[in-house]
């Protein structure tokens, strides 16, 4: 019997606020730790990254928060001399297992990274790639609507339905950007993770990126790293600060800039150090 069914069948007993977490977890870590060779990167990271909800990690360059990331989708796997141990879940099912797929499990846990990365293909391709490879279309016809409901999604549709042969590098950084976006949601991923993806564009962009974010959160679970803490402010419900390969804090984003527990956190959001 699943743990739902559990607490609905006493409906007089509430779950204690871990349990209810991990009932919510898309995805969970524990005891992750990685290595590059001898160095240790991260150290025994704990954090449950809950459904329909946007988790940012922060902190000062050099602190682990790419690189656990990275970890979430086995990225890691492509770094020579890196290593993963303690586990990691989604949906409950370890993605470390060696009879995973890794191709299945980076569809369902798509990436979108710093700079825009556009296939130099048409803006028609760089979304139809995905669907095709993984067998997602049936036909032209359905192929079309995954293309559509895609550009859509991420808020482009609009601006390039007329031009959809033209090469997707001749859009500009935060429509590249758009279409990456785009792109990682045509195989329908259930969690996207975002590698400081407004860094590279100016504020305009960003503003449409971070409405993007907040549309998304709907349909997808969301990972961002960050270095713009009012960024994190903005665009997420949880935070968790990274420093020095430790995670700090995780708890609800404005308890983390309003009321942070460690003096390292404090030190970061206030400036002191980063």
């Amino acid at each position: 019997m699943s743990m739902t069914s559990e607490i609905a069948s006493e409906p007089s007993v509430s779950p204690p606020p871990q349990a209810e977490s991990e009932a919510r977890a898309k995805m969970t870590s524990r005891g992750v730790e990685v290595h590059y060779g001898a160095k240790r990167a991260l150290h025994g990271i704990d954090v449950d990254i809950l459904q329909h909800e946007v988790l940012a990690l922060i902190g000062p360059s050099g602190c682990g928060k790419s690189t656990f990331l990275r970890c979430l989708n086995r990225m890691n796997d492509t770094i020579e001399g890196c290593k993963v141990t303690g586990e990691m879940t989604l949906d409950g099912g370890n993605i470390y297992d060696k009879a995973l797929d890794v191709v299945q499990l980076r569809a369902r846990v798509g990436m979108v990274f710093q700079k825009p990365n556009p296939f130099p293909k048409s803006i028609y391709d760089n979304i139809a790639y995905g669907p095709r490879i993984h067998g997602l279309a049936g036909g032209k016809e359905e192929l079309d609507g995954i293309v559509q409901s895609s550009l859509e999604r991420a808020g482009l549709w609009e601006e390039v339905k007329d031009r959809l042969s033209e090469p997707g590098t001749g859009l500009s950084g935060g429509q590249q950007q758009r279409l990456c976006i785009a792109r990682a949601v045509a195989v329908s991923p259930e969690v996207i993770l975002m590698d400081e993806p407004c860094s590279a564009l100016d504020p305009i962009a960003t503003a449409h990126i971070e409405e993007l974010i907040d549309e998304l959160r709907v349909n997808y679970t969301i990972v961002i790293v960050t270095h713009n803490m009012q960024q994190a402010a903005r665009v997420s419900q949880k935070t968790a600060f990274f420093h020095l390969g430790d995670l700090v804090e995780h708890k609800e984003t404005q308890e983390i800039f309003t009321n942070p527990q460690d003096e390292r956190t404090q030190g970061y959001i206030t400036g002191r150090y980063g």
